[in-house]
């Protein structure tokens, strides 16, 4: 009995010091997104423009022309920028500036260690604005979390806005992911963290290229890509713990106020955020124009590009008023 009992204690003795060596490991192996990095990517053709913020230093893609109306398109949880980028060309065609960002902790901008809260958030948004000698109001587009993040932004800047468009948007009620028995655990201090740095990337690039996602060309290596640089999990988990994607209900109160004109694109079968949250959409934004799309799931703006920005164009194009282009 003794004996069994002194191999239970060196196995698990063996399994901390496993875990400890892999927590340096990990990041050990990972690029960080530093200078070289950028060099590179630019050079290799893989990068937009780089502007450097407060935070950290942005990547952000910019087309179209400079003097079109300008289109913010904000992405949600886990992809970045690609989830926007088969909307470029046909907006940018239509004759729209359009901004795509990767937020930072995403894509390809840095993963500053600060409190991914709100005003992590918005304040990127205002201060890559201002980099980008954007001045006049301008239409700005949220999906799945950058729903939650584009409610926020409007709600403090609704002066500077033409329009808002929500695709699936969060932040109007309980989304299972949110609520799973394992989010504790992966929230926990040291054990989340651990968990992050470790195995994060391989449940980034696997989870994405199963599901309702499996048939996005490309997406996969684009999560190979991303989560190749470090802080990529670890920024996933600084915006699960400060930031709360279930509720922005003052938010969305402030927007219905507000009385912009809002645009919501949202799929019957969508079950990350629930297309029955439509509901507390049209409840707090009345002047809301609600488009189900039948049987669709999460991820329209990757999944189904042509046929949602062939929804979103022509609300944009509206108010734009007379500035606006056309195809």
């Amino acid at each position: 009995m003794m004996t069994l009992v002194r191999w239970v204690v060196r196995l698990f003795v063996l399994l901390l010091v496993v875990a400890a060596v892999a927590y340096p490991v990990a990041d050990f192996l990972r690029v960080p997104m530093d200078d070289t990095a950028r060099a590179e990517l630019t050079k290799a053709g893989k990068a937009g423009k780089f502007v450097p913020l407060t935070a950290g230093v942005m990547h952000v893609r910019v087309e179209g022309p400079e003097d079109g109306p300008v289109v913010l398109l904000v992405h949600g949880a886990a992809i970045g920028g690609f989830s926007f980028q088969r909307w470029i060309k046909p907006l940018s065609d239509a004759g729209f500036r359009v901004i795509v960002p990767d937020l930072l902790s995403f894509g390809y901008s840095d993963r500053p260690t600060v409190t991914h809260d709100r005003t992590f958030f918005t304040g990127q948004l205002s201060e890559l604005l201002s980099k980008l000698n954007v001045t006049q109001p301008f239409h700005i587009v949220g999906t799945s979390m950058g729903g939650a993040i584009t409610s926020d932004f409007v709600a403090a800047n609704t002066a500077r806005i033409r329009s808002v468009t929500l695709i699936a948007p969060a932040g109007l009620g309980p989304v299972p992911a949110a609520n799973s028995q394992s989010v504790p655990v992966l929230l926990a201090p040291v054990v989340g963290d651990w968990l992050a740095r470790v195995l994060g990337r391989t449940a980034a690039v696997r989870g994405t290229a199963q599901g309702y996602l499996a048939e996005v060309e490309g997406l996969a290596d684009w999560m190979a890509e991303q989560t190749k640089y470090r802080g990529y999990s670890e920024g996933q988990l600084n915006t699960f713990r400060n930031y709360d994607l279930q509720n922005r209900l003052a938010s969305y109160d402030a927007i219905g106020r507000s009385g912009l004109p809002v645009l919501a694109v949202w799929g019957t079968a969508d079950t990350v955020v629930p297309f029955a949250h439509s509901a507390e959409l049209v409840k707090r934004v009345p002047q809301t124009k609600l488009v189900p799309i039948d049987g669709e799931e999460h991820g329209l703006p990757m999944r189904k590009p042509d046929e949602t920005v062939e929804i979103v164009l022509p609300f944009l194009q509206a108010q734009s008023g007379a500035g606006a282009a056309t195809p």
